[in-house]
């Protein structure tokens, strides 16, 4: 058996070049940025008003007050997206919308409530310095600054600053595709009603189905594998053929009669990388490559096959994505001691408990058993402990956030 960390090494070194694409800012949402962006225009693009109100030159109205208001003749109006075709001279003043352009020869802006309109002309009773309420072109930032790094994730908020200055298209990490098998003649479907008793539900699809797009990839097909040799050898072969970045194997990895995903991987062409780590849950781990396609065989029990996943496959769809990691991580402190009396890296689950103001607080989860699904799912995340390693009481640790 390997270590956690040689593994983890070992896939770095393989992980298949990551593929770009060019897509519409429509499509681009949660992709990852292959290139730094700089911006095409400035922001604001023009000069405009950040309140309704009027458009004056602050010579001729610098003195005004309650007792002694100026009074501007109104010469025009400027609204969002039909600005003033003139020149805003001495005496005189323009109506003004919030996001209009601001007109050429004025300086400032008064807003709506510090005046009084009347037969033509508007009285200014207030304004509190030059250049009150404008927006100056390229306040925000100029042609050319950095907007985006590579490698940046786009969220909604980043769509609509890219979308402000111009650009339909973007160039991202192509999502990698995954194709998913899971083995075992003892399988039946969740929503089977006919269940046999020697029967078990089939948890895996749908939970790594769902993991795989939560971490970003698409999943192009899902295939239910009997154990058997030929059977396997086929939906290994068929998936290879399919060019996926990641073939997921879950069960048929470990010593078994009936386990024959390694063999078949083998068989079709894929070469061993790892298998078996010293680590628990999910020791008989098993990966291997072929050109630009890696295996993982997951193991059959759900939580192993879990948690595998979440350290291992999950990192390298994010290389695969362009990125680091897609795993969020904390720091915290034990309250209690968390041991690993074993002779393996364990991955124990744990709860987190936040408090404002404070740092987070972890609980070990009291059932670890690797066949117990509600160790994962009550769970908020997990520590990894070497082997004979001990977190006494307020020792802090790192926390992988489920």
């Amino acid at each position: 058996m390997i270590s956690v960390e040689e593994a983890l090494r070992i896939l770095h070194e393989n992980i298949p070049r990551p593929r770009q694409e060019l897509v519409s800012l429509e499509e681009a949402y949660n992709c990852y940025l292959a290139e730094d962006i700089h911006a095409p225009e400035s922001s604001p693009r023009y000069t405009n008003s950040a309140m309704d109100g009027f458009a004056v030159r602050w010579a001729d109205c610098s003195r005004a007050g309650e007792q002694h208001p100026a009074h501007l003749r109104i010469i025009g109006e400027s609204q969002a997206g039909v600005p003033f075709d003139g020149v805003v001279s001495p005496g005189a003043a323009v109506r003004i919308s919030t996001g209009a352009m601001l007109p050429e020869g004025a300086d400032s802006v008064v807003r709506v409530e510090d005046t009084k309109e009347s037969d033509g002309e508007v009285a200014i009773f207030a304004i509190r310095g030059l250049g009150q309420d404008v927006r100056h072109e390229g306040e925000e930032f100029r042609k050319g600054a950095s907007l985006f790094h590579k490698s940046m994730r786009l969220g909604a908020r980043d769509l609509a600053l890219l979308a402000s200055v111009g650009l339909h298209t973007v160039k991202v990490f192509k999502p990698p595709c995954v194709s998913l098998l899971v083995t075992g003649t003892e399988l039946a479907r969740f929503d089977d009603q006919g269940i046999k008793p020697h029967q078990i539900r089939d948890s895996n699809t749908i939970m790594l189905t769902s993991a795989v797009r939560d971490s970003g990839a698409v999943l192009r097909t899902t295939s239910h594998v009997e154990d058997s040799l030929d059977e396997t050898i086929a939906a290994v072969r068929q998936a290879a053929e399919g060019g996926d970045a990641i073939i997921l194997c879950s069960g048929g990895v470990s010593v078994g009669r009936h386990d024959h995903v390694k063999e078949a991987a083998e068989s079709v062409g894929f070469h061993e990388l790892f298998w078996k780590i010293s680590q628990k849950p999910g020791k008989p781990l098993y990966v291997c490559r072929r050109d630009d396609t890696l295996l993982f065989g997951l193991p059959g029990n759900p939580v192993s096959a879990f948690m595998c996943f979440s350290n291992y496959v999950k990192p390298v769809l994010a290389e695969l994505q362009g990125t680091s990691s897609i795993n969020q991580s904390i720091t915290a402190k034990t309250t209690e001691r968390v041991e690993n009396k074993g002779r393996r890296t364990n991955f124990i689950r744990v709860n987190v408990e936040n408090k404002p103001n404070e740092i987070p607080i972890i609980k070990e989860m009291a059932k670890q058993g690797s066949h117990m699904i509600s160790s994962i799912v009550h769970a908020d995340g997990y520590i990894i402990l070497k082997p004979g390693e001990v977190l006494e009481p307020c020792s802090l640790a790192e926390v992988i956030l489920f």
